[in-house]
């Protein structure tokens, strides 16, 4: 038997077995593109390149303050972590990347980490920003640390929460499942609140954080056309090896530079927060204690401190 029919194998009993116990089905692409579940007035569409991006804006006086999630997330992982940089004057705005949340998803396009960096900065150049204080959490703290690199011009202070790209011994699961052979079309045989349930749990390190109104509102943004398909793409062709080239190039990020990481982090451990703060000059390391994988969404209020209290410096 051929290693593609084991990985094939082994991928159906996974998922057909967990669609069998929480009692799940056919639930992905169930959401058109362009439609946001409870949208307000701080939802918008700004389309580069013809593809159509979802980001929320919160305008103020205060410097802009550019929130971007990680892998599997939006921009509702900033939802507690908003109000209290907007209601200090900050003009605060968390993008969706391709791929991800109410943005569009096409089908065979990169979303590969440096494609996304690339991406990022051109809606940075359609909305006109520069010098921005970016903060990115897990793939999109990578993403904030190569464009930092790339595009110097675009990040006045970069701040990184539980940032990926450095080297670690072992990759998150979901990421190793997605990798697996004809993943996609076995999530979408099987995918359910359960998986994000099953996720968000694993993340954090106080499971009472992992809500219905949470799971609820991942798993939305998981029925949208493409996301599985974009978030299997993710997994699958990023070069991991390749990437951690990019470490040597931290030494040359002149900005200020904020680490915040969760003491219990066990997707990306705590390790990889030294390693940052060590290869970026000068950078500030905040550990935060009984924490995992998204401090934004664990420990709100002390993230959002963190964060306005380096923007404001």
């Amino acid at each position: 038997m051929n290693y593609q029919i084991k990985a094939l194998i082994k991928t159906a009993i996974v998922f057909v077995c967990a669609a069998a116990f929480f009692g799940c089905g056919l639930t992905t692409d169930k959401i058109p593109p362009g439609v946001i579940k409870d949208a307000t007035y701080h939802d918008y569409y700004l389309e580069v390149d013809g593809v159509s991006y979802h980001y929320e804006e919160y305008k103020g006086d205060g410097p802009v303050i550019f929130l971007v999630h990680g892998f599997g997330s939006s921009t509702y992982t900033w939802r507690d972590v908003i109000p209290p940089l907007s209601n200090q004057g900050f003009h605060v705005i968390a993008l969706d990347m391709k791929g991800f949340g109410w943005s569009d998803k096409p089908l065979g396009d990169d979303y590969t980490p440096y494609n996304l960096m690339e991406e990022v900065n051109a809606f940075m150049e359609a909305k006109g920003l520069s010098q921005v204080v970016y903060a990115g959490n897990s793939l999109g703290g990578f993403v904030g640390a190569m464009l930092t690199i790339e595009h110097p011009d675009k990040v006045k202070k970069l701040i990184l929460v539980d940032a990926a790209g450095e080297p670690m011994p072992d990759r998150p699961t979901v990421i190793k499942m997605a990798r697996w052979v004809h993943a996609a079309e076995a999530m979408k045989l099987t995918a359910g609140s359960w998986i994000i349930n099953w996720n968000l749990t694993s993340a954090v390190y106080d499971k009472k954080v992992v809500t219905k109104e949470r799971v609820q509102a991942y798993y939305e943004r998981m029925q949208t056309v493409g996301a599985v398909d974009a978030m299997v793409s993710l997994a699958q062709n990023t070069d991991f090896n390749s990437l951690y080239s990019f470490v040597g190039c931290l030494s040359f990020i002149e900005q200020p530079t904020l680490i915040i990481w969760g003491e219990e982090d066990t997707w990306i451990p705590v390790a990889c927060a030294y390693k940052y703060n060590k290869d970026i000059p000068g950078s500030i390391l905040k550990i935060i204690p009984k924490c995992g994988h998204i401090p934004q969404e664990e420990k709100p209020e002390v993230t959002a401190k963190y964060i306005g209290d380096f923007a404001r410096d």
